[in-house]
């Protein structure tokens, strides 16, 4: 249930995000919060349930990118769950300053890795040089907003499993 939760909070920032930055002409700068609730799914979760939800945050994020080929961020994220697997035990992600060096890591490679995704995949993609000037900018915005999402996707995550624990005590 919490893992559909995140996904939702995904949707959600991403829905209003988006408009949002647009109106603002921002919309290159604005954070990676699928890219961020993969991570932390990755990082907090067993391997299935991490991959899935972040596959899932990848599928939200296609829905609302409209320049890239299909399954990009889909690809993308389920990446980075695995990156966080690893780092489940190799990184405090808990406290601030390592979540945001963490998430400014993570969404550089993500950018490569999306720059090499769309030169094998997307013939039609011509955009190289902004996905490139976008990088270290994007990965500024979203490592300042790592622990914002991060304590937001925690505080979901603690209060359906108090939730589920009380329910099966109640049953007994």
């Amino acid at each position: 249930m919490k893992h559909a939760a995140w996904i939702t909070l995904t949707y959600a920032l991403l829905a209003l995000l988006s408009p949002l930055l647009g109106y603002l002409d921002a919309q290159l700068y604005a954070p990676d919060v699928a890219l961020l609730t993969a991570l932390f799914a990755g990082s907090r979760c067993a391997l299935g349930p991490a991959l899935a939800t972040g596959f899932a945050a990848g599928v939200v994020k296609d829905g609302f990118s409209l320049s890239s080929p299909v399954g990009t961020y889909t690809e993308i994220c389920a990446l980075v769950a695995l990156v966080g697997q690893f780092l489940q035990h190799r990184v405090d992600l808990v406290s601030p300053m390592p979540v945001m060096a963490t998430a400014a890591a993570t969404s550089l490679v993500s950018s490569a890795a999306f720059l090499g995704l769309v030169a094998v995949f997307g013939r039609t993609f011509e955009a190289y040089g902004a996905v490139l000037t976008a990088a270290l900018p994007l990965a500024l915005t979203t490592m300042l907003w790592a622990p914002l999402q991060f304590a937001l996707l925690d505080r979901i995550g603690r209060k359906l499993d108090l939730r589920g624990r009380g329910a099966v005590l109640l049953r007994r």
